[in-house]
C-alpha cells in the first residue's frame, strides 16, 4: 500500500537527490514489495509452499503489470510517466523473484544436509 502511495502521491523528497535516484526509490519499493507478496503467499520459509505456490508466475506478471499500470495512471494524477521507472520495477521483481529463488534453494539444501546428518 505505501509502494502505491509513493507512486501516486506527489512527487516524494529525494527524488533529484541524484541522477537517476527515482529509478533507484522504484527499483527498492517493487522489490521489498515483490518479496514481500512472494514470502506471504508463494514461499513461507519454514512452512513450504504457500496458496499462491502453483499461479507464482501470475504473481509475477500481476506485479509487472501493476508497476506498468501505476506508470499510465500516474500521467493522470501530476506525475511524469516514465517507461525506464516500469523497466527499473521489472527488474526489482525479478531480483524478487531470484532471492526467493536462492532463499528456496538454500534451504532445501539445509534440510537435505540435516537429515543425512
Amino acid at each position: 500500500m505505501v509502494t502505491l502511495w509513493l507512486s501516486l502521491a506527489e512527487v516524494p523528497p529525494g527524488t533529484s537527490a541524484f541522477g537517476g535516484a527515482d529509478k533507484v526509490e522504484h527499483a527498492f519499493a517493487y522489490f521489498v514489495t515483490s518479496l514481500l507478496v512472494l514470502l506471504a503467499a508463494v514461499w513461507r520459509p519454514g512452512r513450504g509452499n504457500g496458496v499462491l505456490w502453483p499461479w507464482r508466475w501470475w504473481v509475477l506478471g500481476a506485479m509487472v503489470l501493476a508497476g506498468g499500470a501505476v506508470e499510465i495512471v500516474q500521467s493522470y494524477v501530476g506525475r511524469e510517466a516514465e517507461l525506464a521507472d516500469w523497466v527499473a520495477e521489472i527488474v526489482a521483481v525479478a531480483l524478487a523473484a531470484g532471492v526467493l529463488a536462492l532463499w528456496r534453494r538454500s534451504a532445501w539444501a539445509s534440510r537435505g544436509e540435516s537429515s543425512a546428518g
